[in-house]
């Protein structure tokens, strides 16, 4: 089975502390990497969390404020001083392109490699081989979205006993069975319904970006096996985060109780918190499956069985 993980590579707010960089996180899929915004000094972290420069690599940008995207720049330049040779598809708000292309022109930085604008809309926003991306508005200061990685469903478990039984030679057959293609045996046709079970769900990332809660975002990630969402406050500074439109612990918690999620981690940490602790127990008086990321924590989304 494939391995799905996440990668935390900044895990504070708008300002860095000694311990946290600013916000960036990778999923790491099969050799893919599929960025979640880019705070300055992430080109660092790919090389100490070794994601690689030259992988096959999708970037989603959640707004444009800069402790969300600084960073994208040195990694394009860095990725480029590396030879990169893979195109690079990048999801962000449409006002990012020309301030990426007329950056590079004043700085005269040229790539290795193609670059593929995608303006970020609701909905389906990048199809990949055997999983999809989506968006969804948030509410923030500015034009802010939410993203949704989503593993298509894997078939069902393969019956050999079944298979043997229906005369169904092993090897080649067998492999197409198993991955949904109809096999042909001595005149008979044979179709994948008949020797595997049940059709298995595949996994799931919500990632919030910066936001306040709402109805519309606990639709979006309803069901989620793993939900990243800010959290720059806690109850008692309540008043700040409706100020600032960003959420504290509880609300976090609040949304990813009412989505029904697997499992909550709380990111985006406000530098004015030394420790999370007090955070991370306010969310699991309301939700107990909650976790806080740090920088360089790599959390392992298991597959349904």
């Amino acid at each position: 089975m494939t391995k799905l993980e996440v990668v935390f590579l900044g895990t504070s707010s708008a300002t860095p502390t000694k311990n946290r960089s600013l916000p960036s996180l990778a999923i790491r899929r099969e050799g893919q990497v599929i960025l979640m915004d880019c705070g300055e000094g992430a080109q660092g972290s790919f090389v100490k969390f070794g994601l690689g420069l030259n992988r096959e690599m999708l970037v989603l940008i959640t707004h444009l404020h800069g402790d969300h995207v600084n960073g994208l720049l040195g990694l394009l330049q860095t990725m480029s001083m590396s030879q990169r040779i893979r195109t690079l598809t990048i999801v962000a708000p449409s006002e990012l392109f020309g301030w990426l292309m007329s950056t590079m022109r004043v700085m005269h930085i040229g790539l290795t490699f193609e670059v593929s604008f995608v303006p970020v809309r609701s909905g389906v926003v990048y199809r990949g081989k055997d999983f999809r991306v989506r968006a969804a508005r948030a509410n923030h200061s500015i034009d802010s979205w939410s993203y949704l990685f989503e593993e298509l469903p894997r078939p069902g478990v393969f019956d050999t006993k079944r298979a043997a039984a229906l005369g169904i030679p092993e090897g080649k057959k067998w492999s197409n069975l198993q991955r949904g293609r109809t096999v042909v045996v001595d005149g008979v046709r044979f179709h994948p319904s008949q020797v595997l079970g049940p059709e298995r769900p595949g996994r799931s990332i919500g990632y919030s970006g910066d936001t306040r809660p709402s109805r519309r975002l606990e639709r979006f990630f309803n069901g989620v096996n793993l939900l990243i969402f800010e959290s720059t406050f806690a109850g008692r500074d309540a008043d700040r985060a409706v100020e600032r439109k960003h959420s504290t612990a509880s609300e976090a918690a609040r949304l990813a109780k009412g989505a029904g999620v697997g499992r909550l981690v709380l990111t985006h940490f406000s530098a004015r918190y030394r420790r999370t602790d007090s955070l991370v127990r306010e969310a699991r008086r309301i939700f107990p499956e909650t976790v806080a990321a740090h920088d360089g924590l790599v959390l392992e989304v298991p597959a349904a069985q």
